[in-house]
């Protein structure tokens, strides 16, 4: 068994992910290696939807759901501090370029000191910025998910819930999913 490899059937010619390009040296570096191998696809009948497979990164799992006609469905689930760390960051941004805070002043340097967060989210609107902190999860989450892993996929992303589901199931210290769909090219 230590000469099977399972190459990566999502790009248009195989390639093995980084954790095994190691060991195919090693086996491609043999006289064994100099053999012409073809990668072997296998489809089982009768099983309905086999291609799950999960990715575990440092703060966030992606599971992917399958292909389907170049499109590469995954479910994301985000950790609590992730979020609120993009949370912190949106937030502190907005704060940073909002006009005065009625009945506050600012200090040398445009600051606004020791203004409660809550008033300043009412300020802001809640809605507003839980748009930009969604936004920049699943834009850095897939990124980063995208670059790891090695794979080319179009800009256009594709998240299966609205809006409105994601913002009712949002709060910055708790975990986040969604489903996505990726242009695979």
């Amino acid at each position: 068994m230590e000469n099977v490899f399972t190459p990566n059937i999502y790009y248009r010619r195989s390639c093995f992910f980084p954790a095994m390009r190691i060991n195919a040296q090693k086996f491609w570096g043999s006289r064994e290696g100099h053999i012409n191998h073809q990668p072997i696809c296998a489809v089982l009948s009768g099983v309905a939807d086999v291609g799950v497979s999960s990715s575990q990164f440092e703060d966030f799992s992606v599971t992917n759901n399958g292909t389907n006609g170049g499109e590469l469905k995954i479910n994301v689930k985000v950790s609590g501090a992730r979020t609120r760390a993009i949370f912190d960051d949106v937030f502190d941004k907005m704060v940073a370029e909002a006009q005065p805070i009625p009945g506050f002043r600012r200090v040398k340097g445009g600051q606004t000191p020791n203004i409660p967060r809550d008033i300043l989210l009412e300020v802001l609107g809640p809605s507003n910025v839980y748009k930009q902190v969604i936004m920049k999860v699943i834009n850095s989450t897939i990124a980063e998910y995208v670059e790891k892993g090695g794979l080319e996929v179009s800009r256009d992303i594709r998240v299966e819930q609205s809006y409105e589901d994601l913002e009712e199931m949002f709060e910055p210290d708790e975990k986040l999913s969604f489903d996505a769909v990726l242009q695979l090219q």
